[in-house]
């Protein structure tokens, strides 16, 4: 016995028997009697061994020796904080979870009754956070049903906003999200009546779309963050329509506009949304001259001596005019293709200094490199027109990133273009870009 008055005993591997017989020592029975062997079969499960050693008054939890390395064996079990957390961790379809709004507190500073609106989410959720399909309604009231990623909306969803007094729902978008934003294809519905239907990228209208306009126009074309910029046509509601380029949601650029009203075409070049300079044809008769012109006078026949030339020349002062501005708004995609991005990379990566960034040095020899030889005074001509550097720079201090670089060369291929097709540069007449 202990000093406690509770017997103490274990269970040893006795030498003579076989391993799975056992025996008691400091039995019950007396000084140095010894309680028979018994087997381990008749100690098999949990209770029998508790019930056994309750008879002698232990707790149950009697260690058995490891007759392999003497060591002791012991369940263990994980403590309950842990399995109440891998409850409470919300994973798979799940049923509707709400959140309850906060208290509103009044002028006094003290919390009135009343809390705002809560929230609620029914769904799929995934390692605590909202996966898969599932309806969130906000505490604004709008509404969110498609699938989830990680906590976010991602992939397709629709949304909704409530309008008017009565709060009812207005759907606002249909189609992709990514990260918690419009991405990919979707229709989005504005609230003045206008719809785009298109390519979305950060929440931003871009890529190929059609935009319907409140007043009942038209676009069709490509949009760059949000802007309608590149290739586009624009039908408008009385008829009227344009069709070419557009810059930082501008008309910019060659295009051609039909005037519904007269039947007359212009075609030629715009800049800043106006026509500057090109051709103006009659394209259909006039509606509005349904019978024959009276004849009043005789006019003798005037023709320009060299309509051609006058017309490229005219051309060429706009496109010079407008080259900064274009060089420094086009989207690098536009300028170059994904190969030729790759190379001009490649050529800047070499050449660049330490601080990233490409001196005066470097940009002659990355354009010698690209088949272009460049003398100071040029460069510095073409570093102005692009509107990289002013026109009493210091040469010295001349740094461009690969972003400038590139609207830089683009200015370059633009110049050598214009001299292989012939076109006037505009010097040899005197013309102001204000009088186009």
């Amino acid at each position: 016995f202990g000093s406690s008055g509770r017997l103490n005993f274990r269970f040893a591997l006795h030498p003579d028997l076989s391993p799975h017989l056992w025996r008691a020592r400091d039995s019950p029975r007396g000084h140095g009697e010894a309680r028979p062997a018994m087997s381990v079969r008749q100690l098999s499960s949990p209770s029998q061994a508790s019930g056994y050693s309750g008879d002698y008054g232990g707790d149950g939890n009697t260690a058995l020796a490891n007759h392999t390395g003497g060591r002791t064996q012991r369940t263990k079990t994980d403590p309950l904080w842990r399995k109440y957390d891998a409850k409470a961790n919300k994973s798979g379809q799940r049923g509707t979870i709400y959140w309850v709004g906060k208290s509103i507190m009044g002028e006094d500073g003290a919390l009135k009754d009343e809390r705002t609106k809560g929230a609620n989410y029914h769904g799929e959720w995934g390692n605590n956070k909202k996966h898969g399909y599932g309806v969130q309604v906000f505490p604004s009231g709008e509404k969110y049903e498609g699938q989830w990623g990680n906590g976010l909306r991602d992939g397709e969803g629709t949304f909704w906003a409530p309008v008017g007094k009565a709060k009812k729902l207005r759907k606002v978008y249909v189609g992709g999200w990514k990260d918690d934003r419009r991405h990919g294809r979707g229709t989005c519905f504005f609230k003045n009546g206008e719809f785009f239907q298109g390519s979305w990228d950060q929440n931003k209208m871009h890529g190929q779309g059609t935009l319907r306009y409140e007043n009942g126009d038209l676009y069709v074309g490509e949009w760059h963050d949000g802007q309608r910029s590149g290739k586009g046509t624009l039908n408008k509601a009385n008829g009227d329509c344009y069709e070419g380029y557009w810059l930082a949601d501008k008309r910019e650029g060659s295009g051609s506009f039909f005037y519904s009203d007269s039947g007359k075409v212009f075609v030629g070049e715009w800049a800043n949304d106006l026509p500057k300079s090109g051709i103006y044809t009659q394209a259909s008769p006039n509606p509005e001259q349904a019978g024959g012109v009276p004849t009043t006078s005789v006019l003798p026949s005037l023709r320009l001596a060299m309509p051609t030339e006058v017309l490229e020349g005219a051309l060429a002062v706009v496109r010079n005019g407008r080259k900064a501005f274009r060089a420094n708004n086009t989207p690098v995609t536009r300028l170059f293709s994904d190969e030729e991005l790759s190379s001009l990379q490649e050529a800047f990566a070499a050449a660049q200094r330490g601080d990233g960034l490409a001196g005066f040095v470097e940009l002659q020899a990355l354009c010698s490199q690209l088949g272009s030889d460049m003398e100071a005074d040029h460069l510095q001509e073409l570093l102005v027109t692009s509107g990289l550097a002013e026109q009493d720079s210091d040469l010295d201090a001349v740094g461009l990133a690969f972003d400038d670089f590139l609207r830089l060369i683009a200015v370059l291929l633009d110049e050598e273009a214009s001299h292989e097709s012939g076109d006037f540069n505009g010097d040899d007449y005197n013309w102001d870009d204000s009088n186009m």
